[in-house]
């Protein structure tokens, strides 16, 4: 027994199990996560997508908004009073108080480049600023609305006034060049340098007002930077196409990628994949209702986690349990094959003594594991060493999904709280910016005059001032507390007080400052937030500066447009962690704000996860800006426990499904190692033909197939000692056997004389023929000699096919004589097996059949067809006639005849063969020696019909001679 050879062969068996089962394992892991991780990619996609059109419409709601204001006559009175007729120190008064307006307008940085206010002609004042560079813009720059006209580019220029509009690069300046002739040189030279500085721009006007005052506000391109997630959520960029896919902005640096984007947009293409510099997904969003179109490019990348970390991390588990199966299954091989070890060199020292020795059962039953049988060690080995580091890999799988995506549902819910932080610093930007707007407004303003009275109470209205909607009301106080306007109970100003407020706040507040106020009520009684601007307005009758306190209170739901996202909550809390404002009316989500604020008062962008009114929730705190504010932003996470839960239960039923399958290869490869032992016992067992007295010892008991093969072992040797004493008795039959062996010799000899003579004699009538000259007798002579030949040719059982074919020709020559030319015969022989070993005799009385049941009775001239060829791995013999056939019932008999007979296959002489001549005789003896020598391997199969011939085909498995 080679024990390092079977022992090998088992390591390597559990080896290949363990990797099988690691790759299936690996491919279950796959197409678990991709479901779930599709999920998450989706619910990122969507949120950017929010975040990004929220951003792009609150800042296009805010420019329009902007653009209705300085449409009032504050702003564009500059432009109308003819101040081109007047002094220069009044000129100076009103440019110097359109400033210090704007500069109370306190626009973000990143929103607005330019603005123009453009009057009719040279008798007005134009007026441009750039708020880049916070400088006023030359008035040679700035052409006049009758410059406009005249160029034939004012309808076209105020075509689409209120909506912001992209002005190409060589819109307005290609057509001036057309058209230079007909427009004077210095208007030339003030609307080239006018549209070459808002072309490329995105841009909106009010048209020409009522006034004769055209207001431009060229806004800037960085407007529509959103905050992009980072790269560790998403990875692509963001463009913004105007409805005549011209590129208002974009952060993809590739131009012709914009220029195929435009192409696909025009062509009704709302999502695509695109190579820039790599796989992109591309995909397009409406901006409503300003028909701009947001392009997302997203890097393509698998939806699950398969990553290079995540590879370098299973590939280390997977060696690690590739390793202790190799440890655990050699151990085991060892301890398996040890009692083979033993046997093997045991036998190997009694194998050349005369005098066998009984091998010491002992030392096989006793030794570890020995009550468990072969076939159960093997199956403990594997299931030791192929399962532990299977299950303990699923266990790692599990752990490794579960815990990145959680790390992904937390990255997600916190990228999510920053978009949410984003959009409320927006929102409250966006109150501070209307406050500012409420603030410039002359008509509030001007009531803080002793000599002014409110004449026209309905001027603060939602149509004039876009965001209006969103308030409360808002209220004027002189800095004596007393309130000179409100947009609410205006007919009952004592209602509305400032003592509630901090006094020494509203003192240290300084001019144009602004202030959140949250834990007061409003004039309703309800709980609210408010802003209170401190305003240093200038007196149009004193020139002296007038400080006034501006309160803007909000509605409760003012932050509800902030997100639509239903698994997302949000709780603000102030800076002693009162409660401000939340989306959700559950109380629990307030509780569980209040108890982390005086939990992590200390700690900054905290995530953790909690359980919030019966659902899990990724918890992330966040600051609101410098206000000292702070927001819980709650995002339920329920839906991905049920797509955990869901993938946990699919991942274990195909574990159990996978173990199932690997204990039944387990156990067949187990049947497959143990079966040639088994074999070789029971085959000893059935030779053992002792009485039952003379077996093993008493008290003896073998429990595995090596303890039962050393008891045959010394089974054999009792019978080997019983066989010795009946040697003598046998030696005296020998002398007996001996003297018969001589006599049949003899009888041999005597026989095969008599072949010998008659091949001789033959021989000499075919040379006496030739002298006489009778040819055909000199040929049927001739073959019948080579006939003889071949038959008392003593050299074995088969010959190459070219020999039995000659002979079969030697055959057909004496028939065609006998039967004067009344048959022909085709051969179709392949050359390459014509040296093919084949049993001897086994065509000749099939040709004879076929002559004498097949042609011989035959009306015209037979014909016999006789084929071989290789097919695969076998020998494929035809012999067909047109003879005269067999009836059904006759073929039935032969094919009965051949059954019965394949049954009980009775040894058949081969000197027999062709003597037997009658009909199916023949035929059924070349089918028995063919089963005898051949085996289940060779067939033969017999086809007639009545009157059309018969064909009989040889099938002999394909075995080449040396020279072949």
């Amino acid at each position: 027994m080679r024990f390092r050879y079977h022992r090998n062969r088992l390591v390597f068996i559990a080896f290949l199990l363990t990797l099988l089962s690691e790759g299936i394992l690996i491919g279950i892991s796959y197409w678990n996560t991709r479901d779930v991780g599709s999920d998450i990619q989706k619910a990122s996609e969507q949120n950017l997508t929010k975040h990004v059109e929220s951003q792009i419409v609150s800042k296009l709601n805010e420019m329009n908004s902007l653009s209705l204001q300085i449409e009032s006559l504050d702003f564009t009175n500059y432009s109308r009073s003819f101040l081109s007729l007047r002094s220069a120190e009044e000129e100076a008064e009103a440019r110097g108080e359109l400033d210090s307006r704007l500069q109370r307008l306190h626009l973000p940085s990143g929103t607005v480049d330019q603005m123009y206010f453009i009057g009719e002609n040279a008798n007005q004042m134009n007026y441009g600023r750039s708020f880049v560079s916070d400088a006023n813009i030359p008035s040679d720059r700035i052409p006049w609305i009758e410059d406009l006209r005249n160029a034939g580019v004012l309808d076209s220029f105020t075509r689409y006034y209120s909506m912001p509009t992209y002005i190409p690069v060589g819109m307005f300046t290609n057509k001036l060049a057309e058209n230079k002739k007909t427009i004077s040189s210095e208007s030339r030279q003030r609307l080239e340098a006018f549209f070459g500085s808002i072309e490329g721009h995105l841009v909106i006007n009010n048209g020409v007002n009522y006034l004769g005052v055209l207001s431009v506000i060229v806004l800037d391109e960085s407007i529509f930077s959103a905050e992009l997630p980072s790269p560790g959520i998403w990875n692509g960029y963001v463009s913004v196409l105007d409805n005549n896919q011209q590129t208002l902005w974009s952060n993809l640096p590739d131009k012709a990628a914009l220029e195929t984007v435009a192409q696909r947009i025009r062509s009704g293409s709302k999502q695509w994949e695109q190579k820039i510099g790599g796989n992109y997904k591309v995909r397009t969003q409406l901006v409503s209702p300003y028909g701009f179109d947001i392009v997302f490019f997203e890097q393509e990348k698998n939806n699950t986690w398969w990553g290079q970390q995540f590879i370098l991390v299973y590939v280390g588990v997977s060696i690690g349990m590739l390793l202790i199966c190799f440890l655990l299954s050699l151990k085991f091989a060892n301890l398996i094959l040890y009692p083979f070890q033993v046997l093997a060199r045991i036998v190997w020292k009694k194998e050349n003594e005369l005098d066998l020795q009984r091998i010491p059962e002992e030392r096989f039953t006793e030794t570890r594991f020995s009550n468990i049988s072969i076939r159960g060690k093997i199956l403990l080995m594997l299931l030791t060493s192929v399962l532990i580091p299977v299950i303990t890999s699923a266990g790692m799988h599990l752990f490794l999904i579960y815990n990145y995506y959680f790390n992904k549902a937390v990255d997600q819910s916190v990228e999510s709280s920053n978009h949410l932080m984003v959009e409320l610093r927006y929102k409250m930007e966006g109150y501070e910016n209307l406050t500012n707007r409420l603030s410039t407004d002359s008509r509030l303003t001007n009531l803080l005059s002793p000599y002014t009275y409110m004449e026209n109470i309905d001027d603060f209205t939602v149509s004039s001032y876009p965001g209006l909607g969103d308030l409360s009301y808002f209220v004027l106080f002189d800095m004596g507390g007393v309130a000179r306007y409100s947009s609410a109970f205006f007919n009952n100003l004592t209602l509305f007080k400032l003592s509630s407020i901090d006094s020494a706040m509203l003192k240290s507040l300084r001019p144009e400052q602004i202030v959140w106020i949250t834990g007061l009520d409003d004039v309703y009684g309800h709980p609210s937030l408010m802003l209170i601007k401190k305003l240093s307005v200038p007196s149009s009758s004193t020139g002296m500066k007038t400080e006034a306190i501006l309160q803007v209170v909000l509605k409760e739901d003012a932050f509800s447009s902030v997100t639509s996202n239903r698994m997302m909550s949000f709780v603000m809390l102030d800076k002693s962690g009162k409660f401000i404002y939340s989306n959700t009316s559950s109380q629990g989500f307030k509780d569980a704000a209040a108890y982390k604020w005086n939990e992590n008062t200390e700690k900054v962008d905290d995530v953790l996860i909690d359980q919030v009114d019966g659902s899990n929730q990724v918890v992330v705190f966040r600051p609101i800006g410098s206000t000292g504010w702070s927001t819980f932003v709650f995002m339920t996470i329920d839906d991905l426990y049920l797509k955990l839960n869901g993938m946990l239960h699919r991942f274990i039923l195909l574990i159990l499904l996978l173990v199932l399958i690997i204990l039944a290869a387990m156990w067949h490869i187990s049947s497959l190692l143990v079966k040639p032992i088994e074999r070789l016992k029971k085959a000893l067992e059935r030779e053992e033909e002792l009485p039952l007295g003379l077996g093993l010892d008493r008290g003896t008991n073998p429990r595995d197939e090596i303890s039962q093969l050393v008891a045959s072992f010394n089974q054999m040797i009792k019978q080997n000692h019983r066989l010795m004493e009946e040697n003598v008795n046998k030696q005296i039959r020998e002398k007996i056997l001996v003297t018969s062996k001589m006599k049949a010799e003899l009888g041999m000899l005597q026989q095969q004389i008599n072949p010998h003579f008659l091949y001789n004699t033959l021989e000499a009538i075919n040379m006496r023929a030739r002298q006489y000259g009778a040819a055909e007798v000199s040929t049927m002579v001739n073959s019948l000699a080579k006939l003889f030949r071949f038959t008392i040719n003593t050299g074995g059982e088969v010959v190459p096919l070219s020999e039995e074919i000659e002979h079969v020709r030697n055959y057909l020559t004496i028939q065609e004589l006998r039967f004067q030319n009344k048959f022909t015969v085709h051969w179709q022989l392949d050359e390459a097996i014509t040296k093919v070993p084949i049993l001897k005799f086994i065509l000749q009385p099939i040709i004879e059949n076929a002559l004498q049941h097949g042609i011989d009775e035959l009306y015209g001239e037979g014909q016999i067809d006789i084929g071989a060829k290789a097919e695969e791995d076998r020998l494929l013999i035809i012999i067909s006639d047109n003879g005269i056939g067999m009836s059904d019932d006759e073929l039935a008999k032969v094919r009965q005849r051949l059954a019965m007979d394949t049954e009980s296959l009775p040894a058949v002489s081969y000197a027999e063969a062709p003597k037997k001549r009658s009909s199916g005789v023949g035929l059924m003896n070349v089918y028995q020696r063919l089963r005898i020598y051949y085996g289940d391997r060779a067939g033969l199969s017999i086809d007639s019909e009545e009157f059309k011939g018969t064909t009989v085909a040889i099938i002999i498995p394909l075995f080449m001679s040396d020279e072949g």
